[in-house]
């Protein structure tokens, strides 16, 4: 099975924001739960009982944005932590570094394999990750 150019794009941009999605997840959460009164809509008021904690427990379970940044986290952990070592390696070189400094040759040489090598598991962890998410 071999992944279109542009949902590996999509899932590349995924691992590359990995950890700020995880922030913006806690920033996302925190948000609802320091949050005031919510206001039902109804416009008249006293009309019914307020349960703040579990207006905002349903307000974390029913933000559409972040079930989406859980299900993206969720997927990318799964696939990551059933990887060997050296796949494990790869992704930290060549998605989850502050700024690349080495080319696929460098990350090659680093993981002591070919370059075709590094594409090869590249594309079969992209894969997987895009099987998790339900996009393949």
């Amino acid at each position: 099975m071999k992944l279109r150019r542009e949902i590996r794009l999509y899932i590349e941009a995924e691992l590359r924001d990995y950890y700020q999605t995880k922030a913006d997840l806690l920033e996302a959460q925190n948000d609802i739960m320091l949050e005031g009164h919510i206001n039902d809509g109804s416009g008249i008021r006293g009309t019914s009982i307020y349960r703040p904690t579990e207006a905002k427990t349903m307000r974390l379970f029913t933000n559409k944005r972040i079930r989406r940044m859980q299900q993206v986290i969720e997927a990318i952990e799964r696939v990551i932590n059933m990887l060997p070592e050296e796949k494990h390696r790869l992704v930290e070189l060549r998605y989850w570094q502050k700024s690349r400094k080495l080319t696929d040759e460098g990350i090659a040489l680093e993981l002591n394999c070919d370059r075709r090598t590094v594409y090869r598991w590249a594309e079969g962890i992209l894969l997987a990750i895009a099987i998790e998410l339900g996009v393949m």
